[in-house]
């Protein structure tokens, strides 16, 4: 494994353990006992159980022990499905709550958008999360289907784990951010995207230096400088309102 991907890679995995439940305290878990919609435990369940494959399947490759790697690799085929329908619910959930919101305040004259700037305003709130939801499909779909070339098959799998930091870090950076009463910035707002590109330029140069091929490395850094550029642009426009009401 050290010569596709940083020593001791395995063990820093394992930070998403808690990444995970702090991202989602305010949002989740610290809600449990309260009345909850059951699609968001349905999602939250799967996405566990995601979470804790993308930790164990490296310490399984590292300890040889293959055989149990591709058994619940397999179990994926069945877990990844759900995870991408229940957060396509959950995205479009949040976009339609976005709009009944909206409306009311629009109805109640404390907002004086129009029809158009509520469906262009509730496109952009949910640009984000549907940018991440597109690159966890597309990462997991081209590691699986380069299955059996393991330098691909990681490296996408492992771009398709760096989706997790967004849903996560992100939540817990804007809470410490806003408890302390600081500003949230650029820095903020965008630090973990731009600090999964960089942890892609540099697993690029790591893999190189160990004489690996580097397009898929390559290929998963464009992937996600697109998606940022999405981000960056796309929200508040015409064409961005026109897909989301397509695919919503």
């Amino acid at each position: 494994m050290n010569k596709i991907f940083f020593p001791k890679l395995s063990w820093f995995l394992l930070l998403l353990i808690p990444l995970t439940f702090f991202g989602f305290y305010h949002t989740y878990f610290s809600k449990l006992l309260s009345p909850m919609n059951s699609l968001y435990h349905i999602h939250a369940f799967v996405m566990v159980l995601w979470v804790l494959m993308a930790i164990v399947q490296p310490f399984l490759i590292k300890q040889k022990k293959t055989k149990l790697h591709r058994l619940i690799g397999k179990s994926s085929y069945y877990i990844m499905p759900v995870v991408f329908i229940t957060t396509y619910l959950v995205i479009r959930h949040t976009y339609d709550t976005q709009i009944s919101i909206k409306t009311t305040e629009a109805t109640n004259e404390t907002s004086a958008l129009t029809n158009d700037q509520i469906l262009t305003e509730a496109a952009s709130y949910i640009v984000v999360g549907f940018i991440y939801f597109i690159w966890l499909v597309t990462f997991y779909l081209l590691a699986i289907l380069n299955r059996k070339k393991m330098l691909f098959h990681a490296t996408y799998m492992f771009a398709a784990i760096l989706t997790i930091l967004g849903p996560t870090v992100e939540r817990l950076i804007y809470h410490v951010v806003t408890y302390f009463g600081a500003k949230y910035n650029f820095l903020a707002q965008n630090g973990v995207m731009l600090f999964i590109v960089l942890l892609l330029l540099s697993l690029t140069i790591y893999q190189k230096r160990k004489g690996n091929s580097v397009k898929p490395a390559i290929i998963s850094m464009l992937i996600y400088i697109a998606g940022i550029l999405a981000i960056f642009f796309l929200p508040n426009t015409h064409i961005w309102r026109l897909f989301i009401e397509l695919i919503l």
